[in-house]
């Protein structure tokens, strides 16, 4: 198969391409690798984060009993879901596959993928990969910055400073990780929940108390991030979904992105789903493993 470029910066809605992951892949849950493979794909598909299919060759198809349910994946045709007998329980629908696929999307016979929040750990090679695998064609940087940064929400300025560190994302919008000192602290309530990025590593949440309104899980913040985003580390950002953000007096357009659909835990998005609403949206914490993260 072929190496083709992930249709990650390509606006057709229902676009999907699929290349060699190029790498071994396992999946462990219950003490029983359910996944050891070397000839996996890696599947881009607009809206979603990338994803493994494995050759069914080289999964425990025998702990795995096909259980009727179907669904419709629409780019990627019907799902066909299966049960996976660990040993010790059965997960109801752990993993689907798609005996035909729409003419638009390559063919995935002979293929199965895996929820992945039901494997207690996933490995490239030797290393573990939380959340989903990472995307070849994204890149991201933490640089220092002397831009003049300002977050302002209903008329209440809730950061300033001129040393934030700049996060650029090739697949997102930019983030601004500013010093604690620099931030009203005063007004920032510790929340339960978390989340996991695999290029960044575990976020803590903060809501936001202004007046008499809370808004949930609006301020974030990575204590121990992966060497390659260091420079984030102990400093504090905001959802520029939620908040008026200006840099040098400039203010910024609020970005269009799955979180300001789904907040903080969003997995995905289409077009025409609603605004999150950080006020009266309930709390969650990032590790229930019946949400994709």
């Amino acid at each position: 198969m072929g190496a083709v470029k992930g249709p990650g910066v390509v606006p057709e809605e229902h676009a999907v391409a699929l290349e060699p992951a190029r790498r071994r892949v396992r999946a462990l849950v219950d003490g029983v690798y359910v996944v050891d493979s070397e000839r996996a794909v890696l599947l881009f598909e607009v809206g979603f984060t990338p994803r493994w299919y494995l050759p069914w060759d080289d999964v425990r198809a025998d702990r795995m009993t096909a259980n009727g349910r179907s669904t419709d994946t629409a780019a990627r045709g019907p799902a066909r879901w299966w049960d996976l007998d660990t040993g010790r329980r059965t997960i109801d629908s752990a993993a689907w596959d798609h005996p035909q696929t729409p003419p638009s999307c390559p063919s995935l016979r002979g293929f199965v993928s895996f929820e992945w929040n039901v494997m207690d750990a996933w490995f490239q090679e030797d290393e573990e990969i939380r959340v989903h695998p990472r995307d070849p064609y994204s890149r991201v940087e933490a640089l220092a910055s002397s831009r003049h940064v300002e977050i302002i929400l209903d008329g209440t300025v809730l950061a300033d400073t001129r040393s934030p560190v700049v996060l650029i994302e090739t697949n997102g919008p930019i983030r601004y990780y500013l010093p604690p000192l620099d931030v009203r602290r005063e007004l920032l309530v510790p929340s339960d929940s978390f989340t996991e990025c695999p290029d960044k590593g575990r976020a803590s949440y903060w809501h936001v108390d202004v007046g008499d309104l809370r808004y949930h899980d609006l301020f974030w913040s990575y204590e121990a991030p992966f060497r390659a985003v260091a420079g984030i580390a102990g400093h504090l950002c905001a959802f520029g979904e939620f908040v008026d953000l200006a840099v040098d007096g400039e203010l910024i357009d609020r970005p269009d992105t799955k979180w300001a659909h789904g907040g903080p835990n969003a997995y995905t998005w289409r077009p025409g789903d609603g605004a999150w609403d950080p006020v009266g949206a309930p709390t969650w914490r990032g590790d229930d493993r019946g949400t994709h993260r």
